[in-house]
C-alpha cells in the first residue's frame, strides 16, 4: 500500500421488504401498524477498514433495531438507524395482546444474509486510502423532549478518500430519533438517515453510512412538520453539515486502527421484556445464571473513536463517553447506538423512575422500554475501561 497504512472498502444494498410476501408491522410507534407502501428503500450500508490485519467492519441497517446474536463476531459490528418506518426487528410491534409477534423470521433471515454479503463485499473492495475527520454542530434539527437542558447536537464525520481525492466512504454520526415522518404513516421509509446518505453520495460519491448516536432521553426531530419532504430537508441540512465538518480537515495517510469488544452482564428488570420472551413474541436473550448478556465495542480510526452501545443511550451518558474519548486522544468521538443489540433505553441510574404501570407509564415511557436501571451504568463503565486502554496504547 505504499505510504498508506490503511485500506478502506464500502458497500450498500437494499433490505426493503416485499409487501406482497413479507409480514411487515412497522416498528417504533404504535403496535399493529401494517405497512401499506414503500416510499424509499431500506438499506444496509457497510464500511470496512484494515491496517493489514483483520478488517474492522461496521454495518448499519435501516431498521428499528435487531436483537443480539450470541457468538464470535470478530471485528464486525452490526447497528441500526432506528427508523420508525421499517419492519419490526424486535417483536414488540405486532399484535402482542393477541399473541402475535411483529417479527417475520424469513425476512429477518434474509436481512442477516444480506448483511453478511455486504460485509464480505466491503472487505473485498478494500483499497489504499487516507482518512479525514471532523465535527460540526447542528442544533437546529434536534431537541430533547425529556430534558431540554441536555442536548447532543454534534455531527461527527469520518471520510475515506483515494490519492486523487475521490471518496470511498463517508461515515456520519448524529443523535436524533429518525421519526420525522408522521407516527400514523404506513409507508416504509428510512426517514432522514436515508435522505442524508443519498444526498452525500450524490454530492461527493462513494458510500455514505449513518450511525445514530445517543438518541435516548429523548433526542427527537425539532419539527412539527411530519412529512417525507421534511425528512428530505433534514437529510439535506445534515449533508451540508458533513462538508462543513470536514472543511479544513487534515488528511491522514497512516491512521491507527484498533478494535476491542467486551461482554456486559446485567439483570433484566422489566416485566414486559420478560413476558415477551416467555410468550415467544421477542427472541430469548442469552442468559448466564440470573444475568443476561450483551456487549459493547470500541473502534479506533485515526483521530476518531467509535463507542458502540447496545441500545438507546441517554445523551448525558453519550456526552460522558465523548468526553472520555476526547481525553483518550480522539478529536472526533462517535457514539454508535443500537449496535449488536437493542435493549431499549439506557437510562442513567439516578434518573430512572420505575413506572407504576408498565403498560401505561406516562412520563416514564423510557423506563418502560428499558432493561432496567442497572444496565446503563455497567455499559458506560465497560466502555470507559476500553477507552482508557485505547488511550494508553
Amino acid at each position: 500500500m505504499g505510504e498508506h497504512r490503511v485500506a478502506v472498502g464500502a458497500d450498500a444494498r437494499p433490505i426493503t421488504p416485499d409487501l406482497d410476501t413479507d409480514t411487515v408491522f412497522l416498528a417504533g410507534f404504535d403496535i399493529d401498524r401494517p405497512a401499506t407502501a414503500v416510499h424509499d428503500d431500506l438499506m444496509v450500508r457497510s464500511l470496512a477498514v484494515s491496517d493489514g490485519g483483520e478488517p474492522v467492519v461496521l454495518s448499519v441497517c435501516d431498521l428499528v433495531g435487531l436483537t443480539r446474536v450470541p457468538g464470535e463476531k470478530g471485528r464486525r459490528v452490526l447497528a441500526c438507524t432506528h427508523t420508525h418506518h421499517g419492519p419490526d426487528g424486535l417483536g414488540f410491534w405486532g399484535r402482542p395482546f393477541d399473541g402475535v409477534s411483529g417479527l417475520d423470521h424469513d425476512y429477518l433471515r434474509r436481512v442477516r444474509a444480506t448483511v453478511a454479503d455486504s460485509q464480505a463485499a466491503a472487505v473485498a473492495a478494500l483499497e489504499p486510502a487516507s482518512l479525514l475527520a471532523g465535527t460540526a454542530a447542528v442544533p437546529e434539527l434536534v431537541r430533547n423532549l425529556r430534558n431540554p437542558e441536555v442536548l447532543d447536537d454534534e455531527l461527527s464525520v469520518v471520510r475515506a478518500v483515494r490519492d486523487d481525492g475521490s471518496v470511498i466512504a463517508t461515515l456520519c454520526g448524529y443523535a436524533c430519533h429518525p421519526e420525522v415522518v408522521a407516527a400514523d404513516g404506513t409507508d416504509v421509509t428510512a426517514d432522514f438517515p436515508g435522505h442524508l446518505c443519498r444526498a452525500v453520495e450524490a454530492a461527493v460519491g462513494g458510500v455514505a453510512v449513518f450511525a445514530v448516536g445517543a438518541l435516548g432521553g429523548m433526542q427527537s426531530p425539532a419539527t412539527e412538520v411530519n412529512t417525507h419532504a421534511e425528512a428530505e430537508r433534514f437529510g439535506a441540512v445534515l449533508a451540508a453539515a458533513v462538508e462543513r465538518a470536514l472543511d479544513g480537515a487534515a488528511t491522514d495517510a497512516a491512521p491507527a486502527v484498533g478494535f476491542e469488544r467486551a461482554e456486559v452482564l446485567f439483570r433484566l428488570e422489566n416485566p414486559l421484556y420478560e413476558m415477551g420472551m416467555e410468550l415467544g413474541l421477542v427472541p430469548a436473550a442469552e442468559r448466564r445464571g440470573d444475568e443476561y448478556v450483551t456487549e459493547v465495542s470500541l473502534t479506533r480510526l485515526g483521530t476518531a473513536m467509535l463507542a458502540a452501545v447496545p441500545g438507546e443511550l441517554f445523551p448525558e451518558l453519550g456526552l460522558r463517553l465523548k468526553a472520555a474519548m476526547r481525553a483518550a486522544g480522539a478529536t472526533v468521538p462517535v457514539v454508535v447506538g443500537l449496535a449488536d443489540d437493542e435493549l431499549g433505553y439506557l437510562v442513567p441510574a439516578e434518573d430512572f423512575v420505575v413506572p407504576a404501570d408498565y403498560l401505561d407509564p406516562g412520563a416514564q415511557y423510557e423506563e418502560s422500554f428499558s432493561a432496567g436501571p442497572t444496565l446503563a451504568p455497567v455499559v458506560v463503565a465497560t466502555l470507559e475501561e476500553l477507552i482508557e486502554r485505547a488511550g494508553t496504547r
